[in-house]
């Protein structure tokens, strides 16, 4: 005989209840944007800092493969360094036309421009990925470095010079104090339209710098750095440098010669 037996019966009171989901309150939500808020503030300059420092070491190092250039130049030209800015001369080659060749574009053999001609712009390693001319940046700018007086020298009565075109003996740089001597400093555009600095600024260019009241109000060189710029020295080192470091330069340092 067949038997169905009967389904168990479920027993409820076994069961949980799950209980009602809490939604955040206002003073929560408030105390969590808060917290965000915070951390936002404490992070973001942190980025921008760090970002900073990485420009900054990028620029420091187009500045030693510029001081390298400089000395393979001096060691193909019978030890001269290239004139600052030189006349432009199709008998040395120069093509493309143009009035002057800056010293950037003379080392064209060593860091090749961005072009075929002698004209065309130097070489995106003479572009600090810090410098902002006038809203421009990166590729859309020339050369943000300018030599100094040392790449100049003074004149023959021992005053500086306003010529930039006679080429200098590396060898005529105090070798006793080239640690202390700038070759390539960082510049600032030189005009308000445009996108490259000065090729060149000897001592009596500067005066308005080394007046200058604080490092935002200079012309000619360019602290970009959180107030500090980078400069190659004739020994082939680059460093920082600070404004009041800055205002401390005599003109014999400067235009590297030995002190007297």
């Amino acid at each position: 005989m067949l038997t169905i037996k009967p389904r168990p019966v479920m027993n409820l009171a076994h069961l949980s209840v799950r209980p009602a989901r809490r939604a955040f309150t206002l003073i929560e939500l408030l105390t969590v944007i808060a917290i965000i808020g915070i951390l936002a503030a404490i992070i973001i300059p942190t980025v921008g800092r760090v970002r900073e420092s990485a420009r900054a070491a990028s620029c420091t190092s187009n500045l030693r493969q510029i001081g390298v250039a400089l000395k393979l130049y001096a060691d193909d030209n019978k030890g001269m360094l290239p004139a600052a800015s030189r006349p432009f001369d199709a008998a040395l080659g120069d093509t493309g036309g143009g009035s002057t060749v800056p010293w950037g574009k003379a080392l064209g053999p060593y860091l090749p421009r961005r072009g075929s001609t002698t004209t065309a712009q130097e070489h995106p390693i003479f572009v600090c990925p810090s410098a902002n001319y006038n809203g421009k940046t990166g590729p859309e700018l020339g050369n943000t470095y300018t030599a100094t007086g040392a790449m100049i020298g003074l004149g023959a009565s021992g005053t500086a010079t306003g010529s930039a075109v006679n080429p200098r003996s590396l060898a005529s740089i105090d070798r006793f104090r080239q640690t202390l001597i700038p070759l390539v400093m960082e510049g600032k555009a030189s005009s308000a339209t445009s996108t490259s600095a000065n090729s060149n600024r000897n001592w009596n260019n500067i005066g308005t710098d080394l007046s200058a009241a604080t490092f935002q109000e200079t012309t000619n060189f360019d602290f970009r750095h959180g107030g500090r710029m980078n400069v190659a020295y004739a020994d082939g080192s680059v460093r920082s440098m600070d404004f009041a470091t800055f205002k401390t330069l005599d003109v014999r340092t400067y235009s590297g010669l030995p002190l007297q």
